[in-house]
């Protein structure tokens, strides 16, 4: 039988060889072998064939004896032997039949849910690439309405909207995607949007202009935080921005968040977006402040004890040191 291990070596020399050695010893043969580096250290991803009985806890078991850790262990079939450069092209020939498939593509690629910046970058790329393939197919970006000629409508979005909230997507410019994303995000996918747009455990809402979505705001379970906490992020469309749409999304979501039973929402903001902390500010809501790798983490509160759950590191008094007016 054949499985595909992820883990991360010991960073020593001979860490390898150890792991090789008691694959050996196991009657294991590694049939294929790939690094990626990642900020911890070297990510390895075997593929091994092993005899019958093997199951994925005695592969992940025999693997942490050899020093390895945060590993994970899958079954597989033969395809995935071939070179990593022949896989990505064939992938590449599929989009060109379907380019909305991207994700199934990258699933049957990489197939684990941990990505290194290696597998990132390709990543990337390939979901540029089923974009411009797309925008092929479909034709020049319909604009919507303008403000001014409509008022959105704010409601609860469903997986029914995720054609429209593809399509703000293409509209919004690569700024104002990696504000809301903190990644580059060159396209959004349909699988994607009908997470985005009906969200396991959470709720998002979207502004509608007519048959447009122009803005969309989620809040999502966020269970590592402890308590009940959901976390939250708004996208507005550019042309929609400075009007007051994102502050309403804001609102509408977390009482939403609130109604689901959410004792404070936490939202990830970058330092230099000063709009969407001016945002936050404008809630004249209980918040607190703290750095978290490189990014601003911002709870608010939702009920007298939820800022006592937040995570315990010392707060950040930005507004001393940031070009935004301070509130009470």
């Amino acid at each position: 039988m054949l499985w595909k291990i992820r883990t991360e070596l010991a960073d020593r020399p001979g860490a390898l060889a150890e792991l090789a050695a008691r694959c050996g010893a196991d009657e294991i043969n590694i049939l294929s072998l790939e690094v990626f580096t990642a900020e911890s250290g070297a990510v390895d991803e075997l593929v091994v064939s092993t005899g019958v009985g093997w199951t994925a806890e005695n592969l992940t078991a025999l693997v942490t004896e050899a020093g390895c850790t945060s590993t994970t262990v899958r079954p597989c079939q033969a395809d995935v032997l071939h070179d990593g450069p022949t896989r990505y092209l064939r992938a590449i020939l599929r989009l060109i039949d379907d380019p909305l498939s991207v994700d199934e593509e990258l699933e049957s690629l990489q197939g684990f849910d941990e990505y290194t910046p290696a597998e990132w970058a390709r990543a990337d790329v390939l979901v540029e690439i089923a974009g411009r393939l797309a925008e092929r197919e479909v034709g020049p970006v319909q604009e919507p309405p303008r403000p001014g000629s409509a008022v959105p409508e704010l409601r609860k979005a469903s997986v029914e909207d995720a054609d429209a909230v593809v399509a703000m997507h293409d509209r919004c410019s690569y700024e104002s995607r990696t504000r809301r994303y903190h990644v580059p995000m060159p396209k959004l996918t349909a699988r994607t949007a009908r997470h985005l747009s009906a969200p396991a455990g959470g709720v998002s809402i979207v502004a509608a202009a007519g048959e447009a979505v122009v803005g969309m705001a989620t809040a999502a379970p966020w269970d590592e935080l402890g308590g009940t906490a959901m976390e939250i992020a708004v996208l507005v469309e550019d042309g929609w921005q400075r009007h007051g749409l994102g502050s309403q999304l804001l609102r509408r979501v977390i009482q939403e968040a609130r109604d689901l039973g959410a004792d404070r929402v936490v939202c990830m903001v970058q330092p230099e977006n000063d709009a969407m902390l001016r945002t936050v500010e404008g809630l004249r809501m209980r918040t607190r402040v703290v750095q978290d790798s490189g990014h601003l983490m911002v709870t608010v509160a939702l009920s007298d004890q939820s800022l006592s759950h937040a995570v315990e590191r010392p707060s950040v008094p930005y507004r001393q040191t940031r070009a935004i007016p301070a509130r009470s």
